[in-house]
């Protein structure tokens, strides 16, 4: 007979694997894209838009709208973190 301890650990190790195998493709390409970038010699430069010159802030990380100030995040989504 099957204690419901060992059925708690039987559960939680294939949901572990399962997660791992999810993940695997994911550290894949995170390796691989880091492997360019040595290889290159650093990480990409910065793109330069043809609108940057004017854009007096800086943009937002998460949602991408233009700030007047040097914060990383706009009112928006500092209210929300």
């Amino acid at each position: 007979m099957v204690t419901a301890g060992e059925l708690y650990v039987l559960t939680a190790t294939v949901m572990a694997l399962v997660a791992l195998a999810a993940a695997v493709p994911v550290l894949r390409d995170i390796a691989i894209e880091g492997r360019e970038r040595l290889r290159r010699g650093g990480p990409d430069p910065p793109v330069e838009d043809a609108h940057s010159s004017e854009v007096a802030g800086v943009r937002c990380q998460h949602c991408g709208t233009e700030n007047e100030t040097d914060y990383t995040y706009c009112a928006e989504c500092s209210r929300a973190l």
